[in-house]
Order: structure tokens, then C-alpha cells, then sequence
């Protein structure tokens, strides 16, 4: 082999040698590339995983709190509503679910009756950023015996509620009815080993203290009927109009033959009794504490409890004792204690609401 060959395969040599020290620093590079890529791609993966767990945490903390603060001004509108209203009804047991920017809450209601427990429904409200009171809820619909009373046209028939208890109905003292519920003389009917609560309705308005005195022993007065309404409400309660379209088209009113009356769903009133059948010292004070409580809050019902609460201070622009009229009662016990009550003058009706076994 002369010298050229061997140079040729010196250079051959070096050049598989550079070529085999190339490939590795490539194969280092890649492995070094690749490496770092994982590297970056597990701590992207970790970066943005402890930011969803931070913002989900957050996010969560935040819904909550703010959930919170939409739920406190109905929830306390709800329960200073059912305060002010709803004789002898109590709210029961409540279940709260939050959800994004809101929730709902249902509740039972319950009625006393003698000491004794009676449920009577249960009904649910909706609160959010997107929702209203009434949730997905688009309307009510149920046959006209199950229902609310309104006016004289409404006695023919009693209504009732979806369990089946009676409605009660009030009579205003100012009215001349052409037509008066007395269930009183219902009591005979009615077993010994029943109890029952009844509505009565007054000739005229009477003070709280007043009232006491005139029902007889051995009855139970749980709630106070009160006059909520104005001068111009009155008027519109006496006269009711009609508006129909006559033979030409033309709009024409005419004056009815009908009367208001006052339903249990939609009275106003004070509560003898709290929520455990113990008589409260002074029922008045938190009738105004719900008042007052009510409104407070830009819920559905702000409305009705400033016009409850305008209608019935008095000249000095204070809520007392003397400014509360007490046009009925609600009163409870069995038929035996119940018959006291017959043929007292000061009793213009009388509407029996709920019923039920003594035991």
C-alpha cells in the first residue's frame, strides 16, 4: 500500500470518527432537547393545574360569599312576610341549595292547632343574578274549588288547599254582605274527639286588649286580623266595578253586585303564638320587627310591606299598640269550647279552617 492509499484511509478514519462524535452530540442534543421539553410541558401542565385549583378555589370562596348576600334579603323577606300574614301558619323546616350566582330554597309550612302540629304545605323561592323568585317556574294552574277566595261571587263554593284543608275567609266590619259565612253552626256536625280553628270575622274594629277580654274561656286565640287598608282601598273593597266592551264595542263599567272578602292567603295580621306554640309577651313588637325587617331589602314584596307599614301609622308617624284595629281572630279548639262562641253579638261570621284528630 503506497502513501497516498494510506492517506486515504487516515482521512476516511477521521472523517467516520467525526461523523460517530457528530451523531452523539446530535443524540445528546435531542435527548437534552427532548428532556427539556418534558420538563416544560409537566411544568406548564403543574403551572396550570394549580391555577384552575387556585381559580376553582377562589372561584368557589367568592360564589359563596356572594351567594350569601343574595339569599339574605329574601330569606329574611320571606320569613317577615309569613310574620305579618299567613294565620296560624308557621314556616317549618327549610332545605337551602346554592348553585352559580344563586339558589333555591323550599320550605314546609305547619299550623297549630291545640298544641298540635299540622302540615299544610310546602313552597320554594328562587334568588340569583340570572333568576327570579319564581325560578323556571312559567305559571300556576289548578281547578277553581282549589284556590283563594276574593269576593262574595267566590261563597257558593268552599275552596280548599291541595291537602284537602279548609280555607278560611274574613269579613270586612264596614260591609253590609248580602251573604255571611256561619260555621258555627257547623260545631254539631263536627266529633268530640276533633279540633279545629276557626276565623271570626267583627261587627266593628276593636283594640287587641278588647278582644281578649270579649272571647270566651276556653278558647284559643292565635292570630290578630288587622285593618291594612287606606281610606281609597276601603272604597274599592265596598264598590267593586267591572270594565267589558258593550254591543258597539265600546268599553263601558258598571258597578257589581259583589263584594271583597279577605282570604287567609291574603290578610294581614299579628301572631299570639311563635313558631312553638308558646304565647308571646308582646306579639305586636314583632309584628313591627318583621315590618321593619321587610323593608329593608328590594325584594318582591317590598311593596306590600311599605304599604302595610304606611297604612297603618298614626298621626305622630309611629307604629303603637293604639293604632292597630282588630277586625277578627283566629281562634282554635274543639267543637264543645267552640260553641262559647255562638250567638255573641259581636261576631258577624265565622269560617272554620283546618281539622284534625286531637291526638
Amino acid at each position: 500500500m503506497n502513501n497516498k492509499d494510506n492517506k486515504n484511509e487516515d482521512v476516511k478514519d477521521e472523517q467516520e470518527l467525526d461523523d460517530l462524535f457528530d451523531n452523539l452530540k446530535k443524540n445528546k442534543l435531542n435527548k437534552a432537547i427532548k428532556k427539556a421539553k418534558r420538563h416544560s410541558i409537566l411544568r406548564n401542565v403543574l403551572i396550570s393545574f394549580v391555577v384552575l385549583v387556585v381559580v376553582f378555589i377562589g372561584g368557589s370562596i367568592a360564589n359563596r360569599s356572594l351567594v350569601y348576600k343574595l339569599e339574605t334579603p329574601i330569606q329574611i323577606a320571606v320569613s317577615a312576610f309569613n310574620e305579618i300574614s299567613a294565620p296560624n301558619e308557621y314556616i317549618g323546616k327549610m332545605d337551602r341549595y346554592h348553585g352559580i350566582l344563586g339558589g333555591n330554597n323550599s320550605f314546609t309550612t305547619y299550623k297549630i292547632i291545640e298544641g298540635k302540629v299540622v302540615y299544610t304545605g310546602e313552597s320554594e323561592y328562587s334568588y340569583g343574578l340570572f333568576q327570579d323568585y319564581y325560578g323556571n317556574r312559567i305559571g300556576t294552574e289548578s281547578p277553581s274549588i282549589i284556590g283563594t277566595s276574593y269576593d262574595t261571587e267566590d261563597l257558593d263554593r268552599q275552596k280548599y288547599n291541595e291537602l284537602g284543608q279548609r280555607e278560611m275567609i274574613f269579613f270586612y266590619p264596614y260591609i253590609d254582605y248580602y251573604q255571611y259565612k256561619n260555621d258555627l253552626q257547623l260545631l254539631d256536625q263536627i266529633e268530640a274527639n276533633k279540633i279545629m280553628e276557626i276565623a271570626l270575622s267583627f261587627d266593628q274594629a276593636y283594640s287587641m286588649d278588647a278582644v281578649r277580654d270579649k272571647l270566651p274561656d276556653g278558647v284559643t286565640l292565635s292570630w290578630y286580623w288587622i285593618d291594612d287598608s287606606n281610606d281609597e282601598e276601603k272604597e274599592e273593597s265596598e264598590s267593586i266595578t267591572i270594565t267589558h266592551l258593550d254591543d258597539n264595542g265600546e268599553q263601558k263599567t258598571e258597578k257589581a253586585d259583589f263584594s271583597r272578602i279577605r282570604s287567609e292567603k291574603t290578610v294581614y295580621g299579628i301572631k299570639a303564638l311563635d313558631a312553638s306554640n308558646q304565647r308571646l309577651e308582646n306579639p305586636l313588637q314583632h309584628f313591627i320587627w318583621a315590618l321593619k325587617n321587610g323593608r329593608k331589602y328590594d325584594t318582591r314584596y317590598k311593596g306590600e310591606f311599605d304599604r302595610l307599614y304606611n297604612n297603618l301609622l298614626g298621626q305622630d308617624g309611629k307604629l303603637t299598640k293604639a293604632d292597630i284595629k282588630v277586625f277578627g281572630v283566629v281562634v282554635t279548639g274543639d267543637a264543645e269550647s267552640l260553641k262559647g262562641l255562638e250567638g255573641l253579638p259581636f261576631i258577624k261570621a265565622s269560617s272554620i279552617g283546618v281539622i284534625t284528630d286531637k291526638f
